[in-house]
């Protein structure tokens, strides 16, 4: 075999110096496949180690950043925090101009939910407007996993003995409802409820309102028309257990959790 390949590069016209070196060339990468498997098996088990690192960072990459629960704060701004499977704070969404303008202010990505709550709470925007009467609706969904009953004791607790504070859970269908018309979830559960007495009311109009004009708005409505059972403000969340009343709030004295 190899004297017909030297018979061929004869009839090239070309250096011998060059066909000399093509011989050579030749010559060795036939030679290396049939070298055993065992000479190529490590460049493989590098490659696939890359690729392993890879498909587990992006997993990691994932899993970080998909929220498992979503808090609800509404007063006027409004504004939604998602929290992942680690309790850590992984988005801010502002739900009108108020809750933007506020979202910019914050500095809690990355905290634990606890960490960024009392931050939230304690804030000069949401004790100024609890000092001015306005009443704070606090909504935890939980979209996967077990988190949100702990969240929801967490912010309870937080704001036990304001009484101008609810604190509630709603199911993943009302979170996607009140998506879908464009509010935040704690609107979205007074929204809906003046909805049965006012059908002509729209979210739009209630996005503009502070949560105590919805609330106020509601009684209003409720005391008009008595004959009209939906389910009426009472500060209960979906578990059963009773939220905070109305009342004038003062500041908020938390503890940090870590």
């Amino acid at each position: 075999m190899d004297n017909r390949m030297k018979e061929a590069f004869d009839q090239i016209h070309a250096s011998q110096e060059l066909k000399a070196h093509t011989h050579r060339q030749v010559l060795q990468a036939m030679e290396a496949q049939h070298k055993p498997a065992q000479s190529v098996w490590k460049p493989l088990c590098a490659l696939a180690a890359c690729l392993l690192v890879v498909v587990l960072g992006l997993g990691g990459y994932h899993l970080y950043f998909t929220p498992t629960s979503v808090i609800s704060i509404d007063i006027n701004p409004s504004l939604e925090v998602d929290v992942n499977r680690l309790g850590r704070v992984i988005g801010l969404h502002g739900y009108n101009q108020d809750g933007e303008e506020f979202v910019a202010s914050l500095d809690v990505l990355h905290q634990n939910y606890q960490q960024a709550m009392d931050e939230i709470l304690n804030s000069d925007t949401i004790v100024d407007c609890l000092n001015r009467g306005g009443f704070l609706s606090i909504s935890v969904v939980e979209l996967s996993g077990n988190q949100g009953d702990e969240i929801t004791t967490y912010v309870s607790d937080c704001t036990s003995g304001h009484h101008n504070v609810s604190c509630s859970t709603i199911s993943s269908q009302e979170a996607h409802e009140a998506h879908h018309v464009g509010l935040s979830y704690g609107k979205y559960e007074i929204y809906a409820q003046i909805v049965a007495y006012d059908p002509d009311f729209t979210p739009e109009e209630a996005n503009e309102m502070t949560m105590r004009e919805l609330r106020d708005m509601l009684a209003r409505l409720q005391t008009d028309d008595p004959q009209q059972t939906p389910p009426t403000v009472d500060d209960t969340d979906s578990s059963g257990e009773k939220g905070h009343g109305q009342g004038n709030g003062n500041q908020h004295g938390h503890s940090n959790h870590s």
